[in-house]
Parts: structure tokens; C-alpha cells; sequence
């Protein structure tokens, strides 16, 4: 049998359940009144845990085995959960959504679902993908470039991540523990961002770790 080591796609494509405490950490973003995107939702364990505490929770999974039922839409005791079967980067997203859940750690196609999330107007994504550690929550509303940030830890909305250099004497610990959310960074124009996401998931257990 040939034995051959996975991709990048292959992990993005496989799915497997989070600790409680990842799915604890996004559960507390969310609120009555949101419209929940669960994008990869998997086996659905997420995205019934989110609907008990929601308005309603679209979940989008292409493997339909892991349904654990019917794709039909679901009122259920947890509250209103609509299954879709397909491909998060082609299928529909709902005009009224409010926050995206993207739980998925190996994710190659960020800049794109936060652009198709924008374009229904989507306020939040809830995602690990970013750092490939802790859960947070994104904002979807302009950010600054990354031009006029200053040095320090930075994340930006096309998914790279890293550390803008600065003078020596700029570099406090103050500095060191701020993450600048920004847009418009080096890697935006080119696809860049996928080699520092897959070195800073390398690097998770350096002495030199980004801020939570």
C-alpha cells in the first residue's frame, strides 16, 4: 500500500471534533439575536450547541456522511438549524448572517470567506484559523492598513499573520502583547500569507509565542 503524506488541501478537506474548550472559547462570541454561518460544520456538533443560543445557525458541510440527519431544515429542541450540503467556497451565503464560524485550523482559503462574509454584510467571524492556536473574534468592518500600523504583532483580514519589525527602542513589552488588526498587508497581493500561516503553525511551541 503506498503510503504518501498529506497535504495542505488534505487537512483543510478532513475534519475532525475540537476540545470543549475551543468550542466553549467560540460558543461565549455568540448572541441571541446573531445569524450563524458555521462554515465546515462537520458532524453538526457545533452548530446544534450554537442554535440554543441563537436566532438560527446555517451549517455548511460538503461530506454529507458526517450528518448525523436529514439535510432538510431542522427545528429542533435546540432551536432553528438549517443544514446545506456543499462547498463553503460556492455555495449561498445568507443575506441576513451575522457572525461566520470558521473552526478550522488548516484553513488555505481565508481572505476568501471573509470577502464572501463581507459581502452579505457580515459583522463577525469566529475562527481559529489565523494563529492556529486560540479561538477569536474578527471584526469584518475596515480595517487600517497595514501601512500605517505601527511595529508590533499584527493579523491580518487575508489571514497572514506576523511581526512588523521597528526600532529597537520601539519595541516595549506593552508592544510585544498587542496584536494590530489591520487589512492590505505585504501578502495580500501575493498569496504569501499561506507560507506564514503554515510557519507560524510551525513555530506554536517556539519560546517566542504570539499574544492571545
Amino acid at each position: 500500500m503506498d503510503h504518501h503524506p498529506l497535504t495542505d488541501s488534505d487537512w483543510e478537506a478532513a475534519w475532525a471534533p475540537y476540545d470543549e474548550a475551543t468550542y466553549r472559547a467560540a460558543l461565549a462570541f455568540l448572541r441571541p439575536d446573531d445569524v450563524v454561518l458555521d462554515i465546515g460544520a462537520g458532524d453538526l456538533r457545533f452548530a446544534r450547541r450554537a442554535a440554543a443560543l441563537v436566532r438560527r445557525v446555517v451549517a455548511v458541510e460538503r461530506n454529507a456522511a458526517l450528518f448525523p440527519f436529514s439535510t432538510q431544515p431542522q427545528t429542533t429542541c435546540e432551536g432553528v438549524l438549517i443544514v446545506l450540503q456543499g462547498d463553503a467556497l460556492a455555495v449561498d451565503f445568507p443575506p441576513d448572517v451575522t457572525v461566520g464560524v470558521l473552526l478550522m485550523r488548516h484553513c488555505r482559503h481565508f481572505a476568501h470567506y471573509i470577502a464572501r462574509l463581507r459581502g452579505v454584510g457580515c459583522r463577525q467571524l469566529i475562527t481559529n484559523a489565523r494563529w492556529g492556536m486560540g479561538v477569536e473574534c474578527v471584526s469584518l468592518a475596515p480595517q487600517p492598513s497595514f501601512a500605517a500600523s505601527g511595529p508590533g504583532w499584527y493579523a491580518c483580514l487575508c489571514g497572514a499573520v506576523g511581526f512588523k519589525p521597528g526600532p529597537p527602542e520601539s519595541i516595549t513589552p506593552i508592544v510585544l502583547q498587542r496584536v494590530h488588526a489591520l487589512e492590505n498587508c505585504p501578502a495580500c497581493c501575493t498569496g504569501s500569507h499561506l507560507a506564514e500561516m503554515e510557519s507560524t503553525w510551525s513555530e506554536s511551541s517556539s519560546s517566542l509565542t504570539a499574544p492571545n
